[in-house]
């Protein structure tokens, strides 16, 4: 519905006007009542488990990671980063050594996958 144009006659409008002192008043109430919806003993609570608040902040260097932000932690977001590292550094194993002896990642990998010369070797492997 639309509304009247204030013109006196027909609508007349009242204006409330605060004082300086009026606003920093209501902008305390205001900031206490956002301190009191924060649920002060649960996060104390949550932050007392040491397990529970590398988890929170591993997720969060995580997500800026994604986003763009360099937290200078290992995560998720750093995978491509690592294999041009090792690819750069033929780590990956495409070039064996002047003895024809395998790279490191190569052994490493034939070790934790059960495979290659230590085929046999490891129960299952993974």
């Amino acid at each position: 519905m639309p509304r009247l144009p204030v013109d006196g006659n027909k609508v007349v409008e009242h204006r409330i006007t605060f004082g300086t002192k009026e606003r920093e008043l209501i902008a305390d109430l205001s900031t206490s009542y956002r301190i009191s919806s924060l649920r002060i003993p649960e996060t104390l609570e949550f932050l007392d488990d040491p397990e529970d608040v590398i988890q929170l902040m591993y997720s969060i260097a995580t997500i800026a990671e994604i986003l763009g932000i360099e937290t200078g932690l290992p995560t998720v977001a750093d995978i491509p980063a690592v294999v041009d590292w090792f690819t750069n550094r033929d780590l990956l194993g495409q070039q064996t050594s002047e003895s024809g002896n395998p790279s490191i990642l190569t052994l490493l990998t034939d070790f934790l996958t059960g495979s290659g010369q230590f085929e046999g070797m490891i129960p299952g492997g993974y």
